[in-house]
């Protein structure tokens, strides 16, 4: 079969790791996309390493420093409305494999990025409606065949747009939210999880609507939560301290800026009633925690959920004092036997720097501990091999000694 006509990108020489990585950076191409004048932003190209060797084909997108997104390594694919549509069938297959057991949750990850060969496609479930991120250029070009892969593996009708992140502006591309097919969302969405029914706000609320990839780390922290006073901080609307309310904590203090998931917290509490004492302050958690701690409060049990510290590498040093200085006063305020529950979304800090991170502010305090549980991403939020950014979640609890 002759190779389809797809303009040319050669690529300097790299080392085996970066050849298996599905992103190019800008830096690491050596020539192209040639011819240029069969190309534009968001074509699909053909990527040669230094010895001309085919590597695969991918979307190219010269204003972005991601200049080459992998679709598929076979250099003779056929990058078709269909491939796209298959593509997001695959991912459907994937989730239902991954949750044969049970059955597929009421609200999953439909679509991770690269990890399902998706590149820059995110898609969040919630019931009877997906909500969708286009954050690169050349999957936005492809939007229609996604939709359409969308309704054939799912069978959903609802879909929304949320791609409203600061990342499609790297890419050159606006923001964008609203209807894409079907009925709008409500503007608060009811999902019954099970153990709590989680309210959502599709169209305003952070990211798709819900952090979906920490429901089983917030279950996991609460099975320590029985008779114990919770301080959620970073709370947004609620979920760590509902899951350890209904687990038996004693008492709930939520923490967060935001007086709009303040109140979709306090609605969220009315609605799932777990009987728990509950306080929803809104404060900046750096502030609070000082005033707190100087204060000399103590609690049985601290969440901290904080959101990403660092976005690139040249400001992993910040990230790392931010990350020291809220886990130390953590650990100072909790009283013996105490648990910390403490995460980090930020993908330029490794498991290994969190823990290390960790470990300093425990002795930093004064304290010590031993670890229950390291956790990450479920099922849904897969890690792509050769990809060390689709890996961001980091979960640690941990009992103070």
């Amino acid at each position: 079969m002759p190779l389809m006509p797809y303009p040319i990108v050669k690529l300097k020489q790299q080392r085996s790791d970066r050849l298996l990585h599905p992103w190019v950076f800008d830096n690491e191409v050596a020539a192209g996309p040639e011819p240029a004048s069969a190309f534009s932003d968001g074509d699909i190209v053909r990527v040669i390493d230094a010895r001309g060797k085919a590597t695969g084909v991918g979307y190219f997108n010269s204003r972005s420093k991601i200049a080459v997104r992998y679709v598929s390594r076979n250099p003779e694919a056929v990058i078709d409305d269909r491939f796209w549509r298959e593509l997001v069938g695959k991912a459907a297959s994937y989730r239902k494999l991954r949750y044969a057991a049970g059955g597929l949750p009421p609200a999953y990850r439909l679509s991770h990025g690269e990890a399902d060969g998706l590149p820059g496609l995110v898609v969040d479930v919630y019931g009877d409606y997906a909500v969708v991120q286009f954050l690169a250029l050349g999957v936005e070009r492809v939007r229609n065949a996604i939709v359409a892969g969308i309704r054939d593996s799912t069978g959903i009708r609802n879909i929304y747009e949320r791609s409203d992140s600061s990342v499609r502006r790297l890419e050159g591309l606006e923001e964008r939210t609203g209807v894409i097919a079907g009925q709008p969302p409500p503007d608060i969405l009811a999902v019954d999880e099970g153990d709590v029914v989680a309210l959502v706000d599709i169209k305003n609320g952070g990211k798709t609507g819900l952090f979906l990839d920490q429901r089983e780390n917030q279950r996991a922290a609460a099975r320590e939560a029985s008779g114990r006073d919770v301080l959620n901080c970073f709370s947004y609307t609620g979920l760590f301290g509902l899951r350890a309310a209904r687990n038996g904590a004693k008492r709930v203090i939520d923490i967060e800026s935001s007086a709009s998931f303040n109140a979709l917290n306090e609605v969220q509490w009315e609605r799932n009633k777990p009987g728990a004492d509950h306080t929803i302050l809104a404060d900046n958690v750096f502030d609070y925690l000082r005033a707190r701690e100087k204060a000399r409060d103590r609690h049985d049990m601290i969440v901290l959920d904080p959101p990403a510290f660092t976005k690139n590498r040249g400001s992993r040093e910040g990230a790392a004092r931010g990350y020291n200085e809220i886990n130390r006063m953590a650990f100072r305020m909790l009283r013996p036997g105490g648990i910390l529950v403490t995460c980090s979304c930020s993908h330029h800090i490794t498991a290994d720097e969190f823990r290390g991170i960790m470990e300093k502010a425990a002795g930093d305090a004064g304290r010590s501990g031993r670890i229950i549980a390291q956790l990450g991403q479920p099922v849904d939020h897969p890690v792509l091999m050769h990809a060390p950014e689709s890996e961001y979640l980091k979960c640690l609890i941990v009992a103070v000694d």
